[in-house]
């Protein structure tokens, strides 16, 4: 649930929570007053946000602007896993990569030799 404020206040605790969130002002599913909302307050806990209010289709990346907006996750982390995996980490222990839990799997992306690995594990 993306606006359970007392989840959000336990994730704000961890290091350098970053957010990027693409969103259709024409979206009808999900009002685009809703996101700028979440973002608020995503930015009074202090997460680090980007946000993108979309509103033309570039055939390549937004494909319309429906909910989702045709948005390929693989074109989505080719253009920002870089530049996350890039950032200054605080903790020098940290590793260079970033996972995801959905249902029983976790992916698992990282970045060798230019290029971006993907690891699925249950």
């Amino acid at each position: 649930e993306p606006l359970n404020k007392e989840h959000l206040i336990i994730q704000s605790l961890y290091p350098n929570p970053k957010y990027i969130l693409y969103h259709s002002i024409f979206d009808e599913r999900s009002p685009f007053k809703n996101k700028e909302n979440f973002v608020h307050i995503l930015k009074e806990l202090n997460f680090k946000v980007e946000f993108f209010a979309i509103s033309q289709v570039d055939n390549k990346f937004i494909k319309n602007l429906n909910h989702g907006m045709g948005l390929s996750t693989k074109l989505f982390f080719k253009k920002h896993l870089l530049q996350i995996l890039k950032e200054p980490l605080q903790d020098k222990i940290c590793k260079k990569e970033v996972s995801y839990k959905c249902d029983e799997l976790v992916y698992t992306f990282k970045e060798e030799n230019h290029q971006i690995i993907l690891n699925i594990t249950n």
